[in-house]
């Protein structure tokens, strides 16, 4: 059996982020056999209305693990920082602890939102801050992607931005045969209230057959890829 040594490490603000945005993705390179590592910096403890926020913080790290599981991602971290307290959390505290965990872990790529946070919430943008300075100060050899704005994010039929727009060059990942996986992870987190709630083969025909990334570290010439591991840079 031939042993997959690739490694992905998922690094976002809020429970439900991983569903939304990127699901086919991971469950596609789950499915693969991707070593995957998801880290989620809070447990978006502001999240459902008129409950106290240490209920709430259950309800959404539970559901967290409920849709991990479906995406086939075993190793789920919580950072333990506060919902909408991000953008002021100690900053040389956070880069140290995520840069140490990739020195530690040396995974091959790494996603995370870009500087805009897609929808502009506060603690995306801050996660995305942090992350993206963990990845020059560690030091390692990595891939470091954004998620790139495209209507795969808004669960529409997406086509991929141009490198001048997403900033970088533009990695589309085909997630058509991942869909119906994707639709389940998204309705895991019941309590936001996931706009696709049917049968999850016929709301899998409703997205986006592609998620986009933007490539940002390091830099290529190339403006387009169809996997986040480009074979030119990783090295076995």
């Amino acid at each position: 059996m031939t042993i997959d040594k690739r490694s992905l490490f998922v690094i976002l603000a809020h429970p439900d982020d991983e569903s939304f945005s990127i699901g086919g993705t991971l469950a596609k390179y789950a499915a693969e056999g991707v070593r995957m590592t998801l880290i989620c910096a809070t447990k978006r403890e502001l999240g459902i209305p008129n409950l106290s926020s240490e209920e709430t913080g259950k309800i959404r790290q539970n559901e967290l693990y409920v849709a991990a599981k479906v995406l086939g991602i075993s190793d789920v971290r919580f950072l333990g920082y506060r919902d909408g307290e991000l953008g002021s959390a100690n900053p040389h505290e956070i880069v140290y602890m995520l840069s140490a965990i990739l020195q530690t872990e040396r995974p091959q790529a790494v996603v995370t939102f870009g500087p805009d946070g897609i929808s502009g919430h506060p603690d995306h943008i801050a996660i995305s801050q942090f992350v993206t300075k963990a990845v020059d100060q560690s030091g390692i050899k990595t891939h470091l992607y954004y998620i790139a704005p495209s209507d795969a994010t808004f669960q529409g039929c997406g086509v991929p931005p141009p490198p001048e727009i997403a900033g970088g060059p533009v990695a589309g990942i085909d997630v058509e045969k991942y869909l119906v996986n994707k639709v389940r992870a998204m309705q895991c987190h019941a309590s936001q209230h996931p706009p696709y709630i049917g049968i999850a083969e016929e709301e899998a025909t409703h997205l986006a057959c592609h998620e986009y990334f933007t490539l940002v570290r390091p830099l290529f010439s190339v403006n387009s890829s169809n996997d986040l591991f480009i074979e030119s840079f990783i090295e076995g």
